[in-house]
Order: C-alpha cells, then sequence, then structure tokens
C-alpha cells in the first residue's frame, strides 16, 4: 500500500466533486495501518466528522489498532472498553495488538484476558494472536500457561513453525 498516492486520490475525488463516505475513510485509516503509520491512521479518523462521516464499529476497530501501533494506549484500551459494552465487531488485528500492549507493558494477565474475551465474543484466533501471546508467556515465565495456548492452537489446526516453539 501507497499511502501517498491514497492521499492523491482522495484530494483527486475531492477536487472532482466526489464525498467521502465511511468506506472512503476506513480505506484510508486501513492504508496508514498497513504502511506502518499509525499517527496518520489517527489523522485521518479525526478528519471523519469535518466531512459528516460517523465512525462506525469496524473504523473503530481499525483505530483500536492504530492508537495502540501509535503508542495512545489509553485510548486504544478506551475504546476497546466502549467496543465490548456496545458489542461492535472486533477484528483479529485489533485483538493482537491489544495482546502486545498488554505483554509489553507486562500486564501478562491482561493478555490472557484479552484472549478469553476475544474467544467469548467470537473472534477466532489468528497465527499473529498465538504468536503474540506464546511470546507474552513466555517473557512471563508462565510455560504451563504457554503450553496451554500452544495446545489450543495445534487443535485448532494451526501448524507449529520453529520460531513458535523457541517461544515456549
Amino acid at each position: 500500500m501507497d499511502l501517498v498516492r491514497a492521499e492523491k486520490l482522495f484530494n483527486e475525488m475531492l477536487e472532482r466533486g466526489g464525498t467521502p463516505d465511511n468506506v472512503t475513510f476506513l480505506t484510508m485509516i486501513s492504508c496508514a495501518r498497513m504502511c506502518y503509520l499509525p499517527d496518520k491512521a489517527v489523522e485521518w479518523f479525526e478528519k471523519m466528522t469535518s466531512y459528516g462521516c460517523s465512525p462506525d464499529d469496524v473504523t473503530y476497530s481499525a483505530m483500536i489498532d492504530a492508537y495502540g501501533r501509535a503508542g495512545n494506549v489509553d485510548k486504544a484500551f478506551s475504546l476497546y472498553d466502549r467496543a465490548r459494552t456496545e458489542k461492535w465487531r472486533i477484528d483479529p488485528v485489533t485483538i493482537a495488538t491489544l495482546v502486545k500492549i498488554h505483554g509489553q507493558s507486562g500486564n501478562y494477565d491482561g493478555c490472557l484476558n484479552v484472549y478469553e474475551e476475544m474467544k467469548a465474543i467470537g473472534v477466532k484466533p489468528n497465527m499473529v494472536i498465538y504468536v503474540t501471546l506464546l511470546d507474552a508467556k513466555g517473557r512471563a515465565k508462565r510455560p504451563w500457561q504457554a503450553k496451554k495456548i500452544y495446545r489450543e492452537m495445534i487443535s485448532k489446526g494451526s501448524s507449529a513453525q520453529t520460531g513458535h516453539l523457541t517461544l515456549m
């Protein structure tokens, strides 16, 4: 993805009289996230209302990830709390970000709590979530939890890589 080109297209759309909608902004936010420019994702999110758009659950999910990547942990968890209360759709990338935030701050129980909440709301774990959890549990010196997560990962059909075993 190329954020510069996406921004150029956005400006061309405006020049031609086009009106951005939620999909437009989600595209810009996601592009910024995928380009590892979380601060730009925040900028695009904050522009939405000036164009008459209101964020929806998909946009908020993207922003939880963007705020987490930008280091704005309080904002990420504030949106996550709201997401749980209002039953927004949360994607696996967002869950992985929240697990990673907890792991980096040393809140290893928080990692597991987010993981359990994820399963309760029906989000299917992906390999990134498993690896992030295994890493956090390894750093926490909790091999019994790492083994449990590893067994669950295998039972759900994910295949172990050499890197996963070194995390344990």
